[in-house]
């Protein structure tokens, strides 16, 4: 099934000649470049020292656990032997840099902030080249300028999660997508398997949805393209086996992602639980949880909550469907950190209203296997947060998407507007 804009549409829209696009894309990328050195000016001039590093410390523990030699292990600042709390990749980075700038060294917090600022600016590029390929200039340009301006935004490289990372990911995958589409090479397949392995060992909750994405493409493809998405399929499994095999290794379990979803479970779902993260549980700021860390070791430890968080659950089920609604609203609403300033909610408010307004745009405008493509991460990237806790950082990894379908909608909305008004 074709899934372009119609001809006529096409014919309709005016498009820019390449040096506009061009020059549309360096402005915006000037603006927001701008905007997130002023960041960096912030956190280098006026926050202490290390600040970037005090949360999540477990980040850093991590990174110089490995530069120290001691593996993957003993993220809470104690010796604990190996972990898979935290996926491998993001700690990885952080101890390159930490290798080249110095551990906790304030050349270390720039050069990770300058990464992930240059991530961001990577992204915007992304968006844009989506919107060029399968929409139209306007939506690329007003996707671009908002996701360049926007406050909460600005601020994504100065976290010290990976979520500068994980918001370019799935634009990168959707586009590696949509080239498998069109040209359903093996060589393409490779690169959108290997890719998808990539994201999934920096942020595991993903694969769920690069999986999904995958399948999509593998079914647009499926009379002209057998063997390649197998191919694709087999690249993910293999590079991205590493991590599960390396657990089953240290652990004598099988840990296919990450050893803490019992805990994340468990933590959202308990008696005194509000819905919102309480981070005075972690092992990181609770003596007493770390004490039970140590003593059953991670792997007891994590299936220990996860039994009481699923007895709770049998326990306290209209609770639970409570909790669980409470948090699909927090998600989408941005409402899900404790004391978020108003403009998260803002941001989020309007790009969620709009980017659902974007996506029934396309399906009546006949694009439906496009926004089924941009559907796919909308309805199953949050699933794990409904259940567990839903801050605003975790919205940020789909936010991309999100923005680009609100811009197509405004432009959309803008293109019906004279033709519902009243004439004179």
């Amino acid at each position: 099934m074709t899934d372009h804009p119609p001809l006529n549409l096409r014919a309709a829209s005016s498009t820019p000649d390449s040096r506009a696009r061009l020059r549309s894309l360096i402005v915006i990328l000037c603006v927001a470049l701008l905007g997130r050195l002023l960041v960096l000016a912030n956190v280098a001039f006026t926050r202490p020292h290390n600040w970037l590093f005090s949360h999540p410390y477990e980040m850093g523990l991590l990174a110089s656990s490995l530069l120290h030699g001691h593996g993957f292990s003993s993220p809470f600042g104690v010796p604990t032997g190996p972990t898979a709390l935290v996926a491998p990749g993001y700690p990885l980075l952080i101890a390159a840099v930490f290798f080249v700038f110095g551990t906790y060294s304030f050349a270390s917090e720039i050069a990770i902030i300058a990464l992930q600022i240059l991530v961001s600016l990577v992204t915007i590029w992304l968006m844009m080249r989506i919107c060029r390929q399968s929409l139209d200039d306007r939506t690329a340009i007003l996707a671009g300028a908002f996701w360049a301006v926007s406050l909460p935004l600005l601020w994504i490289p100065a976290i010290f999660w990976e979520t500068s990372l994980s918001a370019c990911a799935l634009p990168a995958i959707i586009l590696l997508a949509l080239r498998c589409r069109r040209s359903p090479t093996i060589a393409a397949w490779l690169l959108l398997g290997s890719s998808a392995a990539i994201i999934a060992l920096i942020n595991p909750a993903l694969l769920p949805t690069l999986l999904a994405i995958m399948a999509w493409a593998a079914w647009q493809t499926r009379r002209v393209a057998r063997v390649a998405p197998l191919v694709g399929l087999l690249a993910l499994l293999l590079l991205f086996s590493v991590w599960p095999i390396r657990n089953a290794c240290r652990f004598h379990a099988f840990i296919p992602l990450r050893s803490t979803a019992g805990f994340e479970l468990w933590m959202g779902n308990r008696p005194g639980a509000t819905g919102f993260l309480d981070e005075s549980l972690f092992p990181m700021y609770n003596k007493s949880e770390l004490a039970s860390y140590v003593a059953k070791g991670e792997v007891a430890y994590t299936r220990d909550k996860s039994a009481q968080a699923l007895q709770y659950i049998r326990t306290h089920p209209a609770v639970f469907l409570r909790l669980s609604l409470r948090r699909c609203f927090r998600f989408w609403s941005g409402t899900g950190s404790v004391g978020g300033p108003r403009i998260y909610e803002l941001h989020a408010l309007l790009t969620t209203i709009l980017g659902f307004t974007g996506l029934v745009f396309l399906y009546r405008n006949r694009m439906r296997a496009f926004a089924v493509l941009m559907a796919l991460p909308l309805l199953l990237f949050p699933l794990p947060y409904y259940i567990t806790h839903a801050e605003f950082r975790y919205r940020l990894n789909i936010d991309p998407l999100l923005t680009l379908l609100a811009a197509y909608a405004v432009t959309q909305l803008a293109t019906r507007w004279p033709r519902t008004r009243p004439s004179s």
